[in-house]
């Protein structure tokens, strides 16, 4: 299973994905610098289509990928408290 690092690198680093984002309307616009805090704050959903359209990967292992972050924050932990 892929981190969102690996994922990152696979779908060619933060210039591709920004720049793949501006070329199409049918994908949310990403800035170059926004694809640098996924690692800290994991994929953003909405960016899914872009990431699945770049790159053969499930939305199971971007949301596999994303749970590993945020455990690692203490958000969605298992045993985690909502706030």
């Amino acid at each position: 299973m892929r981190d969102v690092r690996k994922i990152i690198k696979d779908a060619g680093g933060p210039a591709v994905i920004s720049a793949a984002s501006m070329r199409s309307k049918k994908f949310r616009q990403i800035k170059y610098k926004s694809v640098f805090d996924w690692p800290r704050l994991g994929l953003p959903e909405w960016h899914w289509p872009l990431l699945m359209s770049l790159i053969d990967i499930t939305p199971h292992e971007l949301h596999e990928a994303n749970k590993k972050v945020r455990a690692a924050r203490g958000r969605d932990a298992p045993g985690a408290k909502a706030a």
